[in-house]
């Protein structure tokens, strides 16, 4: 014979029927409690399956294997173990018997699936917390270390500009030397140079971009093929412009009117070299240094400046000066280049050198 009784925490005990009155423990709540006679409940108790007897193991609906009745988890797959509800009694059709009424049995679910939350939701607040703090610090030592290696790189691609630049501008002065405008203008059109260049914070980075470019503009004029003929001159867009500008030129006349003749000088030095020497090498050098004459020009003045008509007869005077160069071997045609550049770097000195403004906007 066995005894079924109830625990207050809702769990249904089987003992033996000989255990009467002694002291077991709930496995799911683990109150003492005093197994009841069949006397103290009024009945007996017929016997109820070994199934019912109390266990202290029950068997996972999920994976099979044992897991402890006190046990909400099993140990073995991680699938929950839940208490189901006693299934409801049908109502008897007449009231029975006090010793024909049984408590319920047992009835153990299981919830499948297991347990899927996360690794990071499985920890402590503290552990999370120092999880993000990590990520945080990883992420912030990716962007300084991109941020140096680009800082590194533009350094670098930086002073490889800066080396470039001063290496072509060397080269450069001595193919102007040598009459090689062509081969000097090529060296000073890279763009990939200059770039870099313009886009330092250093003024001297960009003074040196703007060399760059003067030289270029100047030797456009002197080299048989320049890649483009990039005027230097300005033009007004209406009257108000062409007013302003030409008071500009006004103000400042005395400035540009010093530079513009510096260059008619060296390139009327060159013009008598290039009439009474016999050496082509002695003719280029005195070019070179009217060459370096119309840069400083260009690199001091502004383009009004450069709108002005006495501007536009030393450009034309370089070309001449080109020409002859070009044409060296034949006396007949460099005589006449060079009568040509005379003329025109004469007549800039006669209009410069009059009272007053006597300039004016090409």
């Amino acid at each position: 014979m066995s005894i079924m009784f109830r625990c207050p925490c809702g769990r249904t005990m089987v003992a033996e029927s000989d255990r009467a009155g002694a002291i077991v423990t709930c496995p799911n709540c683990k109150r003492a409690l005093k197994v009841p006679s069949g006397k103290e409940r009024g009945v007996e108790l017929a016997p109820v399956p070994a199934a019912a007897k109390t266990r202290t193991s029950r068997q996972c609906k999920r994976c099979g294997k044992d897991v402890p009745v006190d046990s909400q988890i099993c140990p073995h797959c991680k699938a929950i173990q839940v208490q189901a509800a006693a299934a409801p009694q049908a109502a008897p059709a007449k009231a029975a018997a006090p010793a024909e009424r049984a408590a319920p049995a047992p009835s153990v679910g299981v919830v499948l699936g297991g347990y899927r939350g996360s690794w990071f939701t499985r920890l402590s607040a503290g552990g999370k917390a120092g999880v993000l703090i990590g990520i945080g610090v990883f992420v912030i030592l990716l962007v300084v270390v991109g941020i140096a290696a680009y800082s590194s790189w533009a350094a670098g691609a930086l002073q490889e500009a800066r080396d470039k630049a001063h290496k072509a501008l060397a080269e450069g002065r001595k193919l102007e030397d040598e009459g090689k405008f062509q081969e000097a203008y090529d060296l000073y059109s890279f763009t990939s140079i200059k770039e870099p260049l313009r886009q330092s914070a250093l003024p001297k980075d960009r003074e040196l971009a703007d060399t760059l470019d003067a030289r270029y503009f100047a030797l456009q004029y002197l080299a048989p093929q320049p890649q483009t003929r990039e005027s230097v001159q300005w033009k007004p867009k209406n009257q108000q412009d062409y007013d302003e500008a030409l008071q500009h030129c006004r103000d400042t006349y005395s400035a540009y009117r010093s530079l513009a003749q510096a260059v008619a000088d060296a390139g009327l030095d060159a013009i008598q070299v290039g009439q009474t020497s016999p050496s082509r090498a002695a003719f280029d050098e005195k070019v070179a240094k009217t060459v370096d004459a119309f840069v400083n020009l260009i690199n001091k003045t502004d383009e009004q400046q450069r709108a002005q008509i006495t501007f536009q007869q030393v450009r034309e005077a370089l070309k001449e000066l080109g020409y002859a160069n070009r044409h060296w071997d034949d006396s007949k045609q460099r005589n006449q280049y060079l009568l040509n550049a005379k003329s025109r770097m004469e007549g800039m000195k006669e209009v410069s050198n009059r009272p007053g403004y006597p300039d004016g906007i090409w």
